[in-house]
């Protein structure tokens, strides 16, 4: 199942490419400080990044419980490193680790710069490496055409609305013409301390797509359809989800870290009547004990 979309990915160079001029062109100069939604990375609260400029790492090893894939009814529990590096506006992270050395309530693994940390303002533009998806995850993917692997452009924006409440706003595309097509995500998230040294967090979003990544993510080409006696669905653009979530971190001795996370969420519209969706309603969590270098 492949659905070609060559223009959204010109489209997404470009901005990416207009984005991180201003930010390379200044690499030169000393990086300014940086300010200590439904599948996520790692969803739920993070360690506070460190003050200043300098080089910090985190690592870690989290145990996730969570659906095979997005609208699946099996379930699988996987044991996952999880690491990050972080240099002054510079941060690179593994699969689900982006909370480990970003501020609460922000998302998005791989490579990522700030480029905007102004007030209450705060922009990042990055690359991210998706996986992809295999027909062998799942019984019910049995027959269907693999989604290939690609490289995702985002850009995100982020909203200190104050008394501990933010919001953000996201837009992601794939760059290779993979068929993984545009994301659009918009969140809320209330941060808050239940006791000393202690860091909680509640949020809600949902995430909107457009017809090629429904159609790579949900669809069933005809074709396919005809050779695995399957019914054709060829969704449009819309909502794909809406979700909740909550998460905590608490201190250990000396440098370690207890990140735990809830989310639930509910594909909607076509996501929610594809023939490959088993379950609308589905919950993740995850616990992780992280070590940070500073």
């Amino acid at each position: 199942m492949r659905f070609e979309a060559r223009a959204c990915c010109a489209s997404t160079a470009a901005v990416l490419a207009t984005l991180l001029t201003p930010w390379a062109a200044a690499q030169t100069a000393p990086p300014a400080a940086t300010a200590p939604t439904t599948t996520a990375d790692l969803p739920g609260d993070s360690i506070e990044p460190p003050a200043g400029n300098g080089f910090t790492y985190a690592l870690g090893l989290a145990v996730i419980d969570g659906p095979t894939y997005a609208g699946a009814a099996g379930r699988e529990v996987k044991l996952r490193p999880l690491w990050a590096v972080r240099y002054g506006r510079f941060r690179i992270s593994g699969s689900r680790a982006s909370g480990l050395l970003s501020a609460p309530g922000e998302r998005g693994s791989g490579i990522i710069a700030d480029l905007v940390d102004k007030g209450p303002w705060r922009v990042s533009a990055g690359l991210r490496y998706d996986s992809g998806r295999s027909s062998g995850d799942d019984p019910a993917l049995a027959g269907l055409p693999d989604i290939k692997r690609t490289l995702r452009g985002r850009v995100a924006a982020r909203l200190d609305m104050g008394g501990g409440w933010s919001s953000s706003l996201s837009w992601s595309s794939d760059l290779l013409g993979n068929a993984g097509g545009v994301r659009v995500g918009l969140g809320i998230d209330h941060a808050w301390q239940p006791w000393p040294g202690a860091k909680a967090t509640v949020g809600a979003g949902g995430n909107w797509a457009n017809a090629l990544n429904m159609r790579t993510n949900f669809g069933i080409a005809p074709d396919v359809a005809l050779l695995t006696g399957r019914t054709a669905f060829v969704p449009g653009s819309g909502m794909v989800d809406l979700g909740v979530g909550a998460g905590l971190t608490v201190p250990l001795a000396g440098r370690w870290t207890v990140i735990s996370s809830v989310g639930v969420g509910q594909l909607q519209g076509s996501a929610a009547d594809s023939p490959l969706t088993r379950k609308r309603t589905s919950a993740t969590a995850s616990i992780a004990l992280a070590w940070r270098s500073r």
